[in-house]
């Protein structure tokens, strides 16, 4: 039997009409993409999932929307079933598709792939409604019809502008996801009213420009704040308990074989000629209430790591786990109140513009969702009596404080979203000495009370001596030697920690000569040299041509001392010397 096109349609408008349909399907293909793309890497699931779902629509929308034109006709009913027959389709094929997979996920992307349907079913049919609006205006040869397109594309201008601000507007809206697909849905009843309107009025929409107007916005505002509402009544926030004590020596962060390159990018055509190797395989781990110091010469890599750990640099290999999860490539807003920094210069960390009650109040409205004035203030005053300021410090503006007291002010806004962790910068670089006294005794109250974690970069060895536990050294990306405090600074074992503690400056008047300067250059991290690092620059009794074409392995000094190292120093191979034959002896 030969199949016909219906009586109802000709077949000029049957092509025409099939074109709109599948230009509509196209464009909210490409738009489920960037939609998914967002949300898998938000959840870090497979990209193929996500393509799958969205082609799975994409393919029955084609073929139900030419079977549907073919053997029935146009018709709103028709076209209803079609979409209803999609979703429910399409939600039975993702769901097999789904369910083979990944298991885990199995009962979230359920969910995912039922709201994802009517999410582009919802754009769809938006975006039919635009196009029927655009095809009578041009098949209609009526200029005043033609005007009153006009009008209604001006009045949808008008409302998705005052949507997406109100969308938009109140310190919560930042924590919605997805905002502009929020944006969307929440036009299609007034469009579906202004469509309407337009089809029945036709010449006559332009006569009632101001009506339609005001009740399109007003139809679309009541459905955006009933969204909001219930929306930003699913977020879910930290309650606010005060600066919470933490348990003491629990792992909380540990970076596995860290690296971090930076690509350098270069000729007419941009492309990637090298790297810099900034951190090249780094592993310590950070217990609550341990400090450990990170130093080194300056551009070894110490901030980079803390940038890496803070998801502010892409990580190139390695693992960084946080309280036994490893951290995702998204940062979560979660970590982004567990992980905290205090930045060397405390002039650039504050915005002059604001007070420091604002200043400190910023996490507490953007990470803990505190939106109430009178508790705010409360929260700062309490934070601020932390730090040992007082309540007429509140209203202050940065350029009235001392130095001393805005690095104070800097820790309070770091304490103010309940950290675990706290990152320090060089905190005390920028201070003078008894300032820089009154910094570190703070921070170690601090620790001592609530049982933080602190990563203490910097160069100055006092410094580390007085506030660190364990300290690691670095040297153009990598660890030299890692131990506890007493060991490196009493048994410092390689020839680079020697060397910086020999180089370190001591308050002596009567003997103002650098007593050690480390001979040579930093090598450049986009070719350093083979072998041991150090070796161009290292002035050992034990160096030899093996450091400069072996890579240098640990060793153990004693328990939790440790140096990297292809030939440890004469002094150090006679104690293990000492040690093997002491092992024999007993032994025998």
């Amino acid at each position: 039997m030969q199949m016909q096109i219906p009586s109802n349609i000709t077949p000029g408008f049957f092509i025409s009409d099939l074109a709109i349909e599948y230009l509509i399907s196209v464009l909210v293909f490409l738009y489920g993409m960037s939609l998914l793309k967002n949300f898998a890497k938000r959840k870090d699931w497979n990209d193929s999932f996500a393509f799958t779902v969205n082609f799975i629509w994409f393919l029955l929308n084609i073929i139900f929307k030419f079977a549907v034109l073919f053997f029935i006709g146009s018709g709103f009913l028709w076209s209803l079933m079609s979409d209803l027959l999609i979703i429910i389709i399409g939600i039975g094929v993702a769901t097999k598709v789904v369910s083979k997979s990944n298991n885990k996920i199995f009962n979230e992307a359920i969910v995912f792939v039922i709201s994802f349907m009517l999410i582009l079913y919802a754009v769809g049919f938006l975006l039919d409604n635009v196009m029927d609006i655009v095809r009578l205006m041009v098949t209609d040869e009526n200029d005043e019809v033609y005007a009153s397109g006009l009008g209604l594309f001006l009045i949808l201008i008008v409302i998705i502008g005052i949507n997406g601000f109100f969308i938009n507007w109140g310190t919560k809206a930042q924590f919605l996801i997805n905002k502009n697909t929020m944006i969307i849905l929440t036009l299609i009843p007034g469009i579906f009213f202004l469509s309407n309107e337009f089809q029945l009025e036709k010449e006559m929409f332009v006569r009632g420009f101001f009506a339609s107007l005001i009740w399109a916005l007003i139809i679309t505002l009541i459905v955006s704040s009933v969204t909001k509402v219930l929306t930003q009544s699913t977020l879910q926030f930290e309650q606010y308990r005060g600066l919470v004590v933490l348990e003491k020596d629990k792992k909380l962060l540990e970076l596995r074989d860290l690296k971090v390159y930076y690509p350098l990018i270069g000729g007419m055509l941009k492309r990637q000629f090298g790297s810099v190797k900034a951190v090249n395989g780094v592993t310590f781990d950070i217990h609550t209430g341990e400090t450990v110091g990170l130093v080194g010469e300056s551009g070894c890599g110490k901030t980079t790591v803390a940038k890496a750990i803070l998801g502010l640099v892409p990580v190139e290999a390695g693992e960084i786990i946080f309280n036994g999860e490893p951290i995702p490539r998204e940062y979560a807003k979660f970590l982004r109140r567990k992980i905290q920094i205090v930045f060397q210069d405390p002039d650039s960390s504050l915005n002059p513009r604001m007070k420091i009650v604002d200043i400190i109040a910023e996490p507490l409205r953007n990470l803990l969702g505190i939106t109430k004035k009178d508790e705010i203030r409360t929260r700062v005053l309490k934070l601020l009596h932390e730090v040992s300021l007082e309540r007429e410090h509140m209203d202050r503006f940065p350029h009235e404080f001392s130095g001393g007291q805005k690095q104070r002010i800097i820790i309070a806004r770091a304490l103010a979203s309940n950290p675990e962790l706290v990152i320090l910068d060089e905190p005390t670089s920028a201070l003078d000495v008894s300032v820089q006294a009154q910094i570190l005794n703070l921070l170690k109250n601090l620790q001592k009370n609530y049982g933080y974690g602190f990563l203490f970069i910097t160069h100055n060895l006092a410094v580390v001596n007085h506030i660190a536990d364990r300290v690691a050294v670095m040297y153009l990306g990598k660890f030299v030697e890692v131990g506890e405090t007493d060991q490196i600074f009493s048994n410092p074992s390689h020839p680079y920690t020697i060397a910086l503690l020999a180089s370190r400056t001591e308050l002596d008047p009567s003997d103002k000569e650098i007593k050690y300067v480390i001979k040579g250059e930093v090598p450049s991290p986009i070719a350093p040299p083979p072998g041991c690092t150090f070796n161009p620059r290292c002035i050992s009794d034990a160096r030899t041509k093996e450091c400069m074409s072996e890579a240098p392995h640990p060793i153990k000094i004693e328990e939790g001392h440790y140096i990297w190292c292809v030939n440890p120093p004469v002094s150090m191979q006679n104690k293990l010397s000492m040690e093997r034959s002491e092992t024999e002896a007993l032994d025998n």
